[in-house]
């Protein structure tokens, strides 16, 4: 059985709020609009304020650069969001086996995210190896272990991580900085010792033809095809929380859902779609933004301390690739 023993978050340090974007940067969409049609409030970012405000982010190259001076990097908060995951777990980084990561803002082509984590924690030698499905990462991630079950070390540790501020456009007629917050997301898991939480992947896929609907350049800022990619989600997302509940005879009235952290308000139209209460559904977006990958995981490690046993999670989401996954999770 495949569980997980420790979660862990990070967030970047610098907080930005709706006003000081639509205020001092300029984004033409004020926070009245941002309130009725994303329901973000403050998000956190890799760079400065004075550099967002100055420059509008016009050369991604140069924001990677701000990071770096500053000493904050995907991999920097992947690192610090899996020591919070192994201190939670009672592990040692030396007792890693395995690490998986993502990155969709990788600063560097090489080496991996997960070879680079695992330097900063003192993790010795294994197949630590990247996999990147973008926002349905940890999906993939969750997947991955259980094909992989039978041949696992004791200890794993997976890390999803990304810094969509250094990709983002704050020119005036652009919404996307009202969307995007830096941050990441670890777990230590087991499939030869009990944790806190039964992992049950249910279903990962992807629609290749949908894959130029949302892309990040190597060096460029993301763009993508919102309103359809806004359909889609809501869409396939509803379909995911129907397939698990199916698969495992789960009324999902009695489950808490955690969807992609997306939109606060696309969420809401999930729940009304599917008539679940809004109090069941567990989420972050409003408070920390779009944090990719990172979403999903880290309203886990916000919200496992209100969960009891027994409790189930439905999982479900989607993104760039297209991709998409979903799974239950159940506390031990």
């Amino acid at each position: 059985m495949l569980s997980i023993l420790g979660l862990g978050y990070s967030l970047a340090k610098t907080e930005l709020d709706n006003e000081f974007l639509h205020e001092q940067v300029g984004i033409a969409l004020g926070p009245d609009w941002v309130k009725t049609r994303l329901g973000i409030y403050k998000r956190y970012t890799v760079l400065s304020k004075d550099y967002i405000k100055d420059t509008k982010n016009a050369d991604p190259r140069a924001a990677i650069a701000l990071a770096r001076s500053q000493g904050q990097t995907p991999v920097t908060l992947g690192a610090q969001a899996a020591r919070q995951a192994l201190e939670h777990a009672g592990v040692k980084p030396e007792h890693i086996g395995l690490v998986i990561a993502n990155n969709d803002t990788p600063f560097e082509t090489i080496p991996s995210t997960a070879n680079l984590v695992a330097r900063d924690l003192g993790i010795g030698s294994g197949p630590h190896f990247d996999a990147n499905a973008s926002c349905s990462s940890f999906a993939r991630h969750m997947q991955l272990l259980w094909e992989m079950e039978p041949h696992l070390p004791e200890y794993v540790l997976t890390v999803q991580t990304a810094a969509y501020t250094t990709r983002t456009d704050y020119t005036t007629r652009c919404m996307d900085g009202y969307i995007w917050g830096d941050g990441a997301a670890a777990q230590v898991l087991s499939a030869k010792r009990l944790g806190r939480l039964k992992v049950v992947p249910v279903e990962f896929g992807t629609k290749p033809g949908g894959a130029e609907e949302v892309v990040i350049d190597a060096a460029g800022h993301f763009h993508q095809k919102g309103a359809a990619v806004k359909e889609f989600s809501l869409q396939k997302t509803c379909e995911l929380f129907q397939t698990t509940a199916a698969r495992h005879g789960l009324d999902l009235k009695t489950a808490y859902t955690i969807s992609h952290q997306n939109n606060f308000i696309m969420q809401n139209k999930i729940l009304a779609s599917l008539g679940l209460a809004e109090d069941r559904h567990l989420r972050n977006v409003q408070d920390q933004g779009n944090t990719a990958a990172a979403g999903v995981p880290s309203v886990l490690a916000q919200n496992l301390s209100r969960l009891k046993t027994g409790d189930r999670i439905v999982y479900a989401v989607v993104g760039s690739g297209l991709a998409w996954g979903t799974g239950l999770l159940e506390v031990l």
